[in-house]
């Protein structure tokens, strides 16, 4: 008898445990430009803060982007879980990034010849 009332209240907690199906990993969203990356070639650049006026990008679900962050960009389309094509209206062909969402973190490097990055914290 212990054993079933164990196992029904067992099932009962876990039934009643919610899940979370909003992902904290998605790029979707308003993003504050906190840091910038720039590095001349001497594989000494480092992450520095973004001073001045903020600065927003928001990636909507439709695929459009908006904001002062990257201001070229008005499209995107994720490739994978790592990589995105973002669309300019100055250029035919998509650029495609490397992307880390990690909680509220975004980090977005462009195909740089040495080392460039973007650092965003969600809104």
């Amino acid at each position: 008898m212990k054993k079933l009332i164990f196992a029904l209240l067992l099932t009962t907690i876990i039934l009643s445990c919610k899940k979370n199906t909003e992902s904290s990993n998605e790029i979707y969203g308003k993003w504050k430009l906190t840091e910038t990356l720039f590095d001349i070639g001497s594989g000494q650049g480092k992450y520095t803060k973004v001073t001045g006026p903020d600065k927003f990008i928001i990636f909507d679900k439709s695929g459009e982007i908006q904001g002062d962050a990257m201001p070229d960009f008005i499209r995107f389309r994720l490739i994978d879980s790592v990589k995105i094509e973002l669309f300019s209206n100055a250029y035919v062909m998509p650029i495609t990034h490397r992307f880390k969402v990690s909680g509220n973190n975004l980090t977005i490097n462009p195909p740089c010849i040495e080392a460039c990055g973007l650092r965003f914290t969600r809104e």
